[in-house]
């Protein structure tokens, strides 16, 4: 093994690292970012339903 052979594994290693690097937060940001949509719809159905069973006003009589 040469010098050259040595800086081109030092090389290899290295952009095999970075790639590795950057591709850990993006993964990261996507699972969050489905976590987020899952709680806000989580949300709004919660919401929805509670809206629904709540009982509703009635409009006063008018008197004749």
């Amino acid at each position: 093994m040469t010098v050259d052979d040595v800086g081109r594994e030092g090389v290899r290693l290295v952009s095999r690292l970075s790639g590795v690097a950057s591709s850990v937060p993006v993964t990261t940001g996507f699972v969050l970012l489905g976590a987020a949509v899952l709680v806000g719809r989580s949300l709004l159905n919660v919401g929805r339903k509670v809206l629904e069973a709540r009982p509703r006003a009635q409009e006063p009589r008018r008197a004749a």
